[in-house]
């Protein structure tokens, strides 16, 4: 006897074979036919959930940006200083989709996306300008607390994105990476910078 499965439960499979359909073939090549074979469900299922493969995609955008912005956020709940948090938040998004080889695959298939789709791309902008400001803002609050010295928080926000963004890609290209020396260094030469320390 089939399981009933509920309207979540069903998004869920209907998504994860979007997924494992948009990163194989991309999204312009990709039909809801293709999806419901492999999510083992008829046209009319998919339908009943998704009115378009486009708001499929959509759903599944929402959900990427979703886990990267929880992520941040449970992190600036834990206990620690804003360094030991950012440290924390940097191992842990390497770690979560560092090693996911459909998340990787997926961020090729949405950039092509907001190249061809403006609205895509603003999409795509809003939720890193999101995560941008959430370390920035346990940025300005370890300058307040004494903890990190004077810097721009925004301006340090986006080179630890994007310092991330590049530890998560070289995983992609198959480096093999000692991960966590090379983000506590990589953060200690965005806090701390290069120059020699001063004698006294």
């Amino acid at each position: 006897m089939t399981k009933h499965k509920s309207q979540d439960e069903r998004r869920t499979q209907i998504l994860h074979a979007a997924m494992e359909c948009f990163v194989r073939n991309g999204f312009a090549h990709t039909r809801v036919d293709d999806i419901a074979k492999e999510a083992g469900l008829s046209k009319g299922g998919i339908y009943f959930h998704f009115k378009s493969k486009r708001e499929i995609f959509d759903a599944l955008q929402h959900q990427e940006v979703s886990r990267t912005i929880n992520a941040v956020r449970e992190v600036d709940a834990m206990a620690g200083s804003a360094f030991e948090k950012i440290a924390m938040l940097a191992q842990r998004l390497v770690a979560e989709f560092g090693n996911n080889e459909e998340h990787r695959k997926f961020l090729i298939v949405l950039a092509e996306m907001g190249m061809r789709h403006p609205e895509v791309r603003q999409q795509v902008v809003e939720a890193h300008e999101n995560y941008v400001d959430l370390i920035g803002s346990q940025l300005q609050r370890g300058i307040d607390n004494g903890e990190i010295r004077e810097i721009n928080p925004r301006m340090t926000a986006l080179v630890l994105k994007m310092l991330i963004d590049g530890i998560e890609q070289a995983f992609a290209l198959g480096y093999d990476l000692d991960v966590e020396n090379l983000i506590i260094t990589g953060l200690d030469m965005v806090l701390n910078g290069i120059r020699p320390v001063e004698k006294r």
